[in-house]
């Protein structure tokens, strides 16, 4: 029997022990596979953080008093004088690590039958592509993201061939913690072709609707009588290290307990919930960041895709894909409202909503775009019954207008600031260096942010003219003569060394642009965004 592809360690912190997967893979799948062990199980709060992204929105002159800024901005200051800003919250619960593999096979139990029951139906299985392993035809590889948007813009392209087609995306609100633990929990036993979950199943579901966390900020130092959070206790992780063996927030599980009696970290509920109508709060959702999480999102929606299949993709012929809470339908234009309608109205019987604010139309037909009259395929947003000619659909990170291809602007924008405040982050330290010693040479060397900026190059070998494997060292423990542990460095194989440039390189390949069309030429400004930002931030020219 070889190892299953979802017995995976990790190697984050939580606040159980780190596992050693590799070599006792099959003790540990033992463990997992016990359905009477899961039936008894009591898994471990789960660890809270937050990722946070700045979104940069256009200033609105009648909400806000911004006059001085133009363009868009990611902190606006309102009417009344409050400051409100525009970044945007991902909440991520991660289990701890046993807990974890419990997810992890629990997932690929439910996640082959739901394949079993896509594969049943063709245009079903062509219509879900997110969180799934898609092969390419005649290969191992899987499809991702960059093959979908052109798939999706060629349909478009193909049904504009006879006449003009309109194209609709859809978002779903508030997907993951917005799910109904009632109708999971039955589309959980319809995949499982149960009438009731096994005990085993029912321990998992529990788990993923009542959850328990705690925040992983609450482990961090405080400095300034509580009043700032600084990094994390590095003495007690180092000993704990090198004591047990292990990566872990505690020592065990007293030490764990005693951190909740002493108050020093909170363990909180399931947060999500909605109100009846007669006032009462009932929990929902699930934690977005478990193993099991994208499966359960697809199979909760597993009856309304297969409605949008059977009264709309096979009766009207529409295109229809769907990743994860993201809808895009192709059709013709007199079934615009029809489909709105249809996607609306299923959606809510699913206990869900779509997002009004991110619903969008567009028309694809061809109009004449020089004193020629020469046509070409062009898109154009209807938005409040006004047409926008050359408004771009965006979908999975692209822009579609039609007669051409980009990467989505605001992905651009944000790989820019990525640059800017790397280089800004080195210059302040040699700006610093320089403080306490004036012969420290003040610089910023490009050699150690090149990887951002220009693709990776392979190590051809001199004699085979083979390109050579590459190492990353990563540590692991052992065990001393002194009954303690200590890191030891080992090195892994590299599978693929990718950055955003060879990122926009296969965009190319698979879009098949030439030089001219090359999605390179969005990011040709790159080293002299870098040049700038060095000149600027070490306030010295180079």
């Amino acid at each position: 029997m070889e190892k299953p592809d979802w017995l995976k360690s990790k190697g984050y912190l939580h606040i159980t022990p780190s596992l050693s997967v590799e070599n006792d893979w099959k003790k540990y799948y033992a463990l997992i596979t016990d359905e009477k062990l899961v039936e008894k199980y009591a898994f471990y709060p789960l660890m809270y953080n937050e990722i946070k992204e700045r979104k940069y929105k256009k200033i609105d002159p009648s909400k806000h008093k911004n006059n001085q800024k133009t363009g868009r901005t990611h902190r606006f200051i309102n009417n009344d004088g409050t400051f409100q800003q525009t970044a945007k919250k991902r909440p991520i619960h991660y289990a701890s690590h046993f807990d974890a593999l419990i997810y992890a096979y629990y997932s690929s139990v439910l996640y082959n039958k739901y394949e079993k029951i896509l594969k049943n139906d063709t245009f079903l299985n062509e219509s879900i592509i997110a969180y799934r392993r898609i092969k390419l035809p005649n290969s191992e590889k899987g499809k991702g993201t960059i093959h979908f948007a052109k798939e999706a813009f060629d349909e478009i392209i193909s049904r504009a061939e006879k006449e003009s087609v309109a194209a609709l995306t859809f978002d779903i609100e508030n997907f993951f913690s917005g799910l109904d633990h009632l109708l999971l929990k039955q589309k959980w036993c319809d995949v499982l072709n149960e009438k009731e979950l096994p005990k085993h199943h029912y321990k998992v579901f529990k788990a993923c609707t009542k959850f328990r966390y705690v925040h992983r900020d609450d482990l961090r130092v405080h400095k300034n009588r509580g009043k700032r959070r600084a990094g994390f206790d590095e003495k007690k992780l180092s000993e704990i290290r090198r004591h047990k063996g292990y990566k872990s927030f505690f020592y065990d599980n007293k030490d764990f307990r005693n951190a909740i009696k002493n108050k020093e970290i909170t363990v909180y509920k399931n947060s999500f919930y909605k109100i009846l109508d007669n006032e009462k709060k009932v929990n929902i959702g699930i934690p977005q960041g478990l193993p099991i999480s994208a499966t359960l999102a697809n199979i909760y929606l597993l009856d309304f895709d297969q409605f949008i299949i059977n009264e709309l993709v096979k009766k009207l012929n529409i295109y229809y894909r769907r990743y994860s809470d993201d809808i895009l339908i192709i059709c013709k234009q007199d079934e615009v409202e029809l489909i709105k309608k249809s996607i609306i109205q299923k959606i809510e019987e699913s206990f869900l909503k779509i997002s009004e604010s991110k619903t969008e139309q567009f028309i694809f037909k061809k109009l004449a775009f020089n004193k020629k009259k020469e046509t070409r395929l062009t898109s154009i947003k209807i938005d409040n019954l006004k047409e926008k000619i050359n408004k771009p659909l965006i979908y999975l990170g692209f822009e579609f207008r039609g007669y051409n291809t980009t990467i989505k602007s605001t992905n651009l924008a944000k790989y820019y600031r990525r640059i800017i405040s790397i280089v800004k982050r080195r210059a302040n330290r040699a700006n610093k260096l320089e403080n306490t010693n004036p012969f420290n040479k003040k610089a910023v060397f490009k050699n150690q942010i090149k990887k951002l900026y220009n693709s990776p190059l392979d190590d051809i070998d001199s004699e085979t003219h083979e390109i050579k494997q590459k190492f990353r060292s990563r540590s692991k423990f052992y065990l001393k003569n002194n009954g303690e542990f200590d890191l030891e460095l080992c090195q892994l194989p590299i599978k693929n060394q990718s950055n955003y440039i060879s990122y926009l390189r296969r965009c190319d390949k698979i879009f098949k642009n030439s030089r001219d069309q090359s999605f390179l030429k969005q990011v040709k400004k790159r080293h002299y965004i870098v040049n700038l930002a060095i000149k600027k931030h070490l306030n010295d020219k180079l």
